[in-house]
């Protein structure tokens, strides 16, 4: 699945919705989220937004919490992703500002695809990546999308598990996907259903 995003990611395709006015709005533009906040069992109340290019900082910060110091998104491919992919949208998860975690997707023919998913260690396994999860498919939904697709590494067995109760279902296994030690990954998708009867608030 990934080769298509790629292969559309260097086509230098920027096909973007346009308004009567003329404007043209890029998917994170157009994209507002269905809550302002939401409360964690533990009573944290968490914020989500739609990340922007002032944003980078933060999803270096939660890498480097959840990757041992490491960033596989770096901050050149991550401005790149929130300046210029016009189809890329991060929904980044903060606590009193401070960021806690963030999901990254690309929504392209018909499919959206999860490009990363993290949140640091200390808001891990409290629903916080399965909010977000839920929020892009929500997303993906109303922007027209019928799959919804990712990768993991096939040791990450609690992150599958994770996917599988939230209707993923396995794929082909990729093998040396991954660049920095060549492990495999797991493709896994969903396939989204719309749902007639919601309501979805437009800019």
């Amino acid at each position: 699945m990934l080769k298509k995003f790629r292969d559309w990611l260097t086509s230098g395709s920027t096909t973007i919705p346009v308004l009567e006015n003329g404007q043209q709005l890029k998917l994170s533009q157009r994209t507002k989220l269905s809550q302002s906040h939401f409360v964690l069992d533990d009573g944290n109340v968490l914020e989500p937004i739609v990340g922007s290019d002032k944003d980078v900082e933060a999803l270096l910060a939660v890498q480097k919490a959840c990757y041992n110091g490491e960033t596989p998104w770096n901050a050149a491919a991550l401005h790149h992703e929130l300046k210029r992919n016009t189809n890329a949208l991060y929904i980044v998860i903060r606590r009193f500002s401070e960021p806690v975690g963030f999901i990254g997707a690309w929504l392209v023919e018909k499919e959206a695809h999860i490009t990363n998913v993290a949140v640091i260690p200390s808001f891990q396994k409290k629903g916080v990546a399965s909010w977000m999860i839920r929020e892009l498919e929500r997303i993906s939904v109303h922007e027209g999308m019928d799959i919804l697709s990712l990768e993991v590494r096939m040791s990450n067995v609690k992150a599958q598990r994770l996917y599988r109760e939230l209707g993923f279902k396995d794929g082909k296994i990729k093998k040396f996907y991954y660049s920095s030690d060549h492990e495999d990954a797991l493709e896994m998708s969903k396939k989204l259903v719309r749902n007639e009867g919601a309501r979805f608030e437009s800019v």
